[in-house]
């Protein structure tokens, strides 16, 4: 379920907003024109003296005599020149000024729902442009531009070229057909950009979805495209690659030389000198469908406590620094799951198969030995390159059955000890402040490739061991790297601002719910979520609660985990489907073999920002095929009605998830009828400003269901009655 916070007005200078004309006049424009005029360097004596000779001749031309207005025009070139100057696009030394680059900037343009655009460039420059100042540019393609004004302290600018174009496949929809071309409308695209194709004699149908790719050619200023399919948008076949193509995440992999070298020879000379674990009883605990194995767990307990061995699967032995392996890795920064469909971060001979920890075969492994006391409190730690054998491949609903079943079995003994010793590793962590939230994932249900459901997903118990395990593991790699001084990337979840704290205390106070504002704000935290459970709302309250904290990244600086809890953390268990893993096992090789560090911090400030910015893609591709398959499953229920909770409000209306499937659409302001509402952002409420009749989030709703749009992934309800 996805809880939507209000939606901020935006700030009176944001380019999105648009120029207002009661800040500074047109003649700004005039005066940036004078300023491109000069080669060199400028004073404002020469400004005024241009755009006065400028505006004499245009008052000559209409009037036939001169203009005696050209006194007004020192306040406008004052403010102009002040602004430029404070937006660093004019660099002044004494009396003189002189343009810098941001004049003529090059960046990547974001395009609004409107088709207002938003130019960031590499140095930090944001400028806002207009719809009309586009041209043919598309979201997320590198384009020059030239500035064009300044206004409310808001720099504009206007597209001049693309230089490159964001990604060249689209996924459009066929409008109409004009003589010899065919009109189509990019799909999942803001601005609502129009391309032509040529007519043939396989020529897709009005109203089909089509995958086309730009030709580079532009015919009366709309840019050309081949069509490569087409295919009815009914036909859910398509829909993993229509978000692959919204995201521009890239599928196949092409054939890697590197690959050819892994034959049996590498891999003997690879085992040797490693410690041996084939010994040690070692079991995998996944999903039903995993393939990519790169965890595995051994266990000892005895008197004076335990011994947990964590396997991770040595993916840096196979892909190393600066090869082509390497290089998409570091392209990709994750695998990404869609429904059935996984793109894998490596190909799938590492992923599925040499790296893959696959049961009753050899494999290679980075292995950290973690001792603990019977509190669950860390005594010692060491890791070492290691050689295991996976002796059962459980998923975690097999394995959750051998904890609750009561058998004496091998793997049911070490399952149900693993099993006591995660839970008191938990109960360790909440007392020192950690966040428990009780959110689920949803699950696809398939037959054969066909989406039949979409359930909540099920928790089970041995999903706590492999998540307190893992816990485990990085929080003792990461500390072992930064107190021997070895440069690695981090996992970072900074401390809830003041900002979202204060809107959160807010929210919990219309539920007649304080937060406590002393003492340790995680352990407050949890104390609210404690105090939900089993309540109507108790998703909504954790879902708020999750987006009110900061979001995770990868950085440099060893600065800790909030929701967690620690103060190290790093990602370490994940390598063949996280980038940084791998990057964190390069590192923590280097220490076990004492040789020099790999990466330097400048080097790998930017590998944390790429990983970061793909991570984010991979969850909000994610996001977009749930909304997606929830069309899919919905448009077959128009007129039906449903049980639903408030989960977000916005200025357009509110947001409600049903009770039944995590499904969640809008109830537009719109379908209000019985009043005029007004929606109180603050308070989370929508109220009739006549009746009264309040709509509060987490508030339980009957909702009919109105309209699916399969094209813009849009479910939309209407209130029905209030909830039994």
């Amino acid at each position: 379920m996805r809880a939507h916070p209000p939606v901020p007005e935006k700030p009176r200078n944001s380019p999105q907003s648009g120029p207002r004309h009661n800040s500074m006049p047109e003649s700004s424009k005039r005066i940036i024109e004078a300023i491109r005029a000069f080669k060199g360097p400028f004073t404002h004596a020469d400004i005024l003296a241009q755009t006065r000779a400028r505006s004499g001749a245009q008052a000559r031309s209409r009037h036939g005599k001169p203009s005696n207005k050209g006194g007004r025009e020192r306040p406008i070139v004052d403010e102009t020149l002040r602004g430029l100057t404070a937006a660093g696009l004019l660099l002044k030394r004494g009396r003189s000024y002189t343009r810098t680059d941001g004049f003529s900037p090059e960046g990547v343009i974001t395009i609004d729902r409107r088709g207002a655009g938003t130019i960031k460039t590499d140095d930090g420059l944001t400028l806002g442009v207009l719809k009309e100042n586009i041209g043919n540019a598309h979201s997320g393609d590198l384009v020059k531009a030239e500035l064009d004004d300044i206004r409310n302290e808001v720099c504009y600018a206007r597209v001049t070229e693309v230089r490159r174009r964001g990604k060249e496949r689209y996924m459009a929809r066929v409008e109409t057909k004009l003589g010899d071309r065919i009109l189509l409308r990019l799909v999942d695209m803001p601005g609502g950009v129009t391309l032509r194709a040529r007519r043939s004699p396989s020529e897709p149908l009005k109203g089909d979805l089509c995958i086309v790719r730009l030709t580079g050619r532009t015919v009366s200023g709309m840019a050309e495209c081949s069509v490569e399919r087409s295919f009815s948008p009914d036909d859910e076949e398509y829909d993993v690659q229509r978000i692959l193509i919204k995201h521009s995440i890239p599928d196949r992999h092409p054939h890697y030389e590197e690959l050819d070298a892994f034959d049996k020879k590498f891999l003997f000379r690879e085992k040797k000198g490693r410690r041996d674990y084939r010994k040690l009883y070692t079991v995998t605990i996944d999903g039903d469908n995993a393939k990519d194995f790169d965890d595995a767990i051994s266990f000892e307990s005895g008197h004076n406590g335990h011994r947990l061995y964590i396997h991770i699967a040595d993916v840096s032995t196979f892909v190393k620094p600066g090869g082509e392996l390497d290089m998409e890795a570091a392209r990709r920064g994750t695998s990404f799951y869609l429904g059935n469909h996984v793109v894998p971060m490596l190909p799938e001979p590492l992923s599925n198969e040499l790296c893959s920890l696959k049961e009753r075969v050899d494999r290679l492994s980075l292995t950290a030995e973690l001792v603990f006391d019977k509190s669950g409190k860390p005594i010692s730690q060491s890791f070492h390159r290691g050689l295991i054998k996976v002796d059962r491949r459980l998923t975690y609903s097999s394995a959750h059955r051998m904890i609750e079943g009561g058998k004496r079995g091998k793997t049911d003994r070490l399952l149900l000890s693993m099993y006591e010793f995660a839970m008191i590793l938990k109960q360790r962590r909440m007392r020192q402040g950690r966040l428990d939230l009780n959110l689920t994932d949803s699950e696809f249900i398939y037959e054969g490739n066909t989406l039949v459901d979409l359930i909540a997903a099920r928790r089970f118990k041995s999903h706590t061991i492999i998540e307190e395990f893992m816990l485990s593991a990085n929080e003792a790699v990461s500390k072992a790297l930064r107190e021997n001084g070895i440069p690695t990337l981090y996992r970072i979840h900074e401390t809830i601002s003041q900002e979202k704290l204060t809107a959160l205390k807010k929210f919990l106070q219309t539920l007649s719910m304080p937060l406590r504002s002393v003492g340790n704000i995680g352990a407050a935290l949890q104390e609210v979520i404690e105090s939900v459970k089993g309540r109507d709302d108790e998703v909504v309250v954790n879902y708020i609660i999750l987006k009110s904290l900061m979001q995770a990244y990868y950085g440099t600086e060893p600065l800790g985990h909030f929701g967690l809890g620690f103060k190290d953390y790093t990602h370490f268990t994940s390598p063949i489907r996280r980038y940084p893993d791998l990057v964190v096992h390069r590192c923590l090789k280097t220490l076990i073999e004492r040789k020099s560090p790999p990466y330097s911090v400048e080097a790998l400030r930017p590998v944390g920002e790429r990983s970061s910015e793909m991570e984010r893609i991979a969850q909000n591709a994610e996001r977009d095929l749930h909304r997606l398959k929830s069309c899919r499953l919905m448009r077959e229920r128009i007129g039906e009605v449903f049980d639903a909770v408030i989960s977000g409000i916005s200025r357009y209306g509110f947001f409600v998830t049903l009770m039944e499937r995590p499904i969640e659409g809008m109830v537009p302001l719109r379908t209000l009828t019985n009043d005029y509402y007004l929606v109180n952002e603050d308070e989370f409420t929508v109220v009739g400003r006549r009746l009264g009749r309040r709509f509060r989030l987490g508030d339980r709703v009957r909702v009919r269901l109105i309209g699916v749009e399969i094209e813009t992934m849009r479910i939309d309800f209407e209130v029905a009655t209030a909830a039994s």
